[in-house]
């Protein structure tokens, strides 16, 4: 992470502090700041700006392989509207990256430089190795 952080990210990060301000209260209706909060909404952006770059990295395979169709069947007008479409997502994919960039600024701010690392929503939990015969067992042992 850089020391300075881009007008976006700034942008972004005032967001998540004014957030901070409706989440932030205890049962007393003290305010209080929960850090753990705040991570959470700049994890999520950072999940939710990687999945845009993926979608429209998809997008552009799509396309290149109908440009390629196009090519291979010698249809102008298909390769044409192909070509003027990848310039729409070439510009997607910039602003999506710059997007991204920034709200892997803001989660490295609020974690004191952690950086974000992307996990698949609903990971497999791994089972245990222990099988439930032996937890069974060992209730009996402590009961």
């Amino acid at each position: 992470m850089t020391n300075t952080l881009s007008k976006l990210a700034k942008m972004k990060l005032d967001v998540i502090k004014y957030h901070a301000d409706t989440i932030t209260t205890n049962k007393d209706n003290e305010e209080i700041t929960n850090l753990k909060d705040l991570v959470s909404i700049a994890r999520d952006a950072c999940y939710t700006s990687h999945n845009s770059i993926q979608y429209t990295k998809s997008n552009i395979s799509d396309t290149l392989a109908e440009y390629d169709r196009a090519v291979e069947e010698k249809n102008d007008h298909q390769k044409e509207s192909s070509k003027r479409y990848l310039v729409t997502l070439k510009s997607r994919l910039e602003t999506h990256q710059d997007r991204h960039q920034a709200d892997l600024d803001v989660y490295a701010n609020l974690t004191g430089g952690e950086v974000w690392k992307y996990t698949p929503k609903g990971s497999k939990v791994t089972k245990s190795s222990i099988p439930d015969k032996s937890v069974d067992e060992l209730r009996s042992l402590v009961a």
